[in-house]
């Protein structure tokens, strides 16, 4: 189990190592423009990440039916999925443009960056790095369906082509051809668009997936919608969340915004290396439940627990002592350095209960109850305003008690989750057991 897990974690998690990497080029690339420019487009990339978060009520619901679907051995039910996830994410996504397209100097102003020149940068940046959510929300959607049907070394070769294209065009366009903050906008779009033209050149030659002689159906549209609803509210209160926290942040200036932004990188080590492991623990277990293998689901869970304390010890000892040379890769100013480096380390001690979480997260996924991770997730993030705003007050002004706020609800997420999953699972074991005796 713990090799099979490796084996589809690997693809998703050098895809995952790609995108940091991505992430970590693109910061240095824009850093160099200044921290203004960092905060301009760490603005802009909030309203990013909650279109992904709502992109998430197609993706996650589509993935774990494909994944139950081929666990039943039932490829026209996987096609078929694919046909209507296909269909309808295309058009949320065009859906969510144009609420960008008109909304978005008012979506800036919600994050009060206190500069008039930062927020007319974001704005600008916002309109044209939209563009790409046609194509990100497919890639997205993609990604998730191939996985759920258990080959993860393709999303991995066509995100790692479009990333590597990404990074290649940020570079001639932003300092080349001087276009600056635009250029890494456009530099996305091209590589995302790619990324999408190989994944459907990839589904045209699938036999599980390729959606030939399927139709739109409504109701497996709504078998969808309802398991990724609470992942895509989550997602999207997590963006929420964390743009209340950035008007807290800003307080302390520009600078600060930008130090939370790249020290979210950074901290991404843990965190895409987890999300590998969550997808193939959210195959395995998906699989597993289609064919009613119960003991195979629980087997995976502790699997993938002890990939958690082994990842989770790991990261938190690299962040903890490797702080500020790690932070001063993207900003050389002494006081971003310190500032950094004070994120980092409080952050490092929440790393192995955020990989925890991602874990029990995925092993819900594939038992189909999306809604406890959702739940838990959302209180407990929730909780970090009134927290930051509390340790703010008991800290006398301290910048710090605001990434201790984070830090806790990280660890508070991470430990309750487990238990809950634990509890509610060999729950269900006693329950299967006692019908099947019934029955006999």
């Amino acid at each position: 189990m713990l090799k099979r897990m490796i084996l589809l974690a690997l693809p998703v998690i050098g895809s995952s190592f790609m995108t940091m990497a991505y992430n970590f080029i693109n910061m240095i690339f824009v850093g160099r423009l200044g921290s203004d420019a960092v905060a301009a487009v760490g603005s802009a990339g909030f309203f990013m990440h909650f279109g992904w978060g709502l992109s998430s009520l197609l993706t996650v619901g589509a993935g774990i039916k494909v994944s139950h679907a081929i666990g039943s051995r039932d490829a026209q039910l996987a096609k078929s999925y694919v046909r209507s996830g296909i269909l309808a994410v295309i058009g949320l996504a065009l859906i969510y443009y144009v609420f960008l397209f008109f909304a978005r100097n008012e979506l800036i102003g919600l994050i009060r960056l206190n500069n008039a020149e930062i927020e007319h940068a974001a704005s600008g940046y916002l309109l044209l790095i939209g563009l790409c959510i046609p194509f990100s929300f497919q890639n997205l959607f993609f990604t998730s369906i191939f996985i759920g049907s258990g080959d993860s070394k393709s999303p991995f070769r066509i995100n790692a082509t479009a990333l590597t294209i990404n990074i290649l065009l940020d570079y001639l366009l932003i300092f080349q051809a001087g276009m600056g903050i635009n250029g890494a906008a456009l530099g996305t779009i091209i590589s995302q668009a790619t990324g999408t033209i190989l994944f459907y050149i990839k589904l045209n030659g699938s036999e599980n997936l390729k959606p030939i002689g399927t139709a739109y159906n409504s109701s497996l549209l709504k078998n969808v919608l309802k398991l990724g609803l609470s992942p895509s509210i989550q997602r999207v209160s997590f963006t929420i969340v964390a743009i209340f926290m950035a008007r807290i942040i800003s307080n302390w200036g520009a600078t600060a915004i930008a130090v939370q932004k790249i020290g979210v990188q950074v901290e991404a080590i843990s965190y895409m290396t987890a999300g590998g492991f969550l997808a193939a623990l959210s195959t395995i277990s998906g699989q597993a439940f289609g064919a009613a293998d119960y003991r195979k689901q629980w087997q995976a869970f502790r699997s993938g627990m002890l990939l958690a304390f082994v990842l989770g010890i790991l990261t938190s000892a690299v962040l903890i002592i490797f702080a500020e040379p790690l932070f001063s890769i993207f900003l050389s100013d002494p006081e971003s350095v310190k500032m950094g480096g004070e994120y980092l380390v409080i952050l490092g001690f929440s790393q192995l209960f955020m990989i925890m979480e991602l874990m029990a997260t995925g092993a819900f996924f594939g038992w189909g109850k999306t809604n406890i991770p959702a739940i838990t997730g959302i209180a407990l993030t929730v909780l970090r305003i009134p927290m930051a705003l509390a340790f703010i007050s008991l800290w006398q002004n301290d910048l710090s008690s605001v990434w201790w706020s984070i830090s806790i609800s990280s660890m508070a997420k991470g430990t309750l989750l487990v238990i809950l999953f634990i509890v509610l699972f060999k729950s269900f074991i006693r329950k299967q057991k006692y019908e099947n005796h019934i029955d006999t």
